[in-house]
């Protein structure tokens, strides 16, 4: 039996993407076939028709941040867990595990709660830790859950997604809340780099059966992943410093 949540699920994308969805969706069901929210798929003037998905346009692409903000504004409850199209899921999602969560949230109020591991967050209670203030890319847009009206206060119009996680973070200092979890809800691939499709991945999606449009977005060339793998390895190990190193590094 499914636990009531005050969450939505909102998938981040829009119409220059459109070739993905049906790969998002495909991954994303496979991984998590019993998910209990409302699923809906941020777009500007297109739609996406599949149940139980629901398409939110928001008209004109004007930037990351515009479009992010006009479809939070449709949503109706308090809380959105926020994915992106280029994020793959690759692993089984525990619903037990996320009405845990989910649970937490109803109980302790938080403006932000990160799904995935990216540093060890300072103890809070035996489900989730604390996020520490200043901590670079607070705003991380890995897979995440907001609460709606502080994303509303931390977003800027004309941003994109690289910008908020920079500018946004800062403007994060002035917001308590912050947490992310022990253990990752959520496991995903970068699916696309650079408007590319990643070699590994594309190799997937003809195990699923999928007929990914090559021709308007290609493929990696194995020495691009190479490349792409290389950098992931230097930013898993920045991820692994301390705070003060880190912003330090940053500045």
């Amino acid at each position: 039996m499914h636990q009531k949540s005050n969450i939505d699920l909102l998938v981040v994308s829009c119409d220059s993407y459109s070739d993905v969805w049906d790969t998002f969706f495909k991954f994303f069901f496979t991984c998590w076939n019993d998910c209990p929210l409302d699923i809906y798929l941020l777009t500007n003037e297109k739609t996406f028709d599949q149940s139980p998905v629901k398409s939110i346009r928001v008209g004109r692409d004007i930037s990351w941040s515009d479009n992010l903000l006009s479809g939070i504004d449709q949503l109706k409850k308090d809380y959105v867990l926020l994915l992106f199209d280029d994020l793959l899921l690759n692993k089984k999602v525990s619903t037990v595990y996320f009405n845990q969560l989910s649970k937490w949230i109803n109980n302790h109020d938080p403006n932000y709660l990160r799904l995935c591991i990216s540093h060890k967050p300072k103890y809070f209670d035996d489900l989730v830790g604390r996020i520490p203030n200043k901590t670079p890319y607070k705003t991380s847009t890995m897979p995440c859950i907001w609460k709606r009206s502080t994303l509303k206060k931390i977003l800027n119009k004309s941003e994109s997604a690289w910008d908020f996680e920079i500018n946004g973070s800062k403007r994060a200092y002035e917001f308590n809340e912050f947490y992310a979890v022990y253990k990752n809800l959520i496991n995903y691939n970068n699916g696309i780099i650079k408007g590319k499709w990643r070699k590994t991945i594309y190799e997937k999606t003809k195990e699923y059966g999928l007929d990914v449009n090559t021709i308007s977005r290609p493929v990696m060339t194995s020495f691009e992943e190479y490349l792409y793998l290389l950098r992931k390895c230097r930013s898993v190990l920045f991820n692994c410093l301390p705070n003060g190193f880190r912003r330090a590094l940053k500045g």
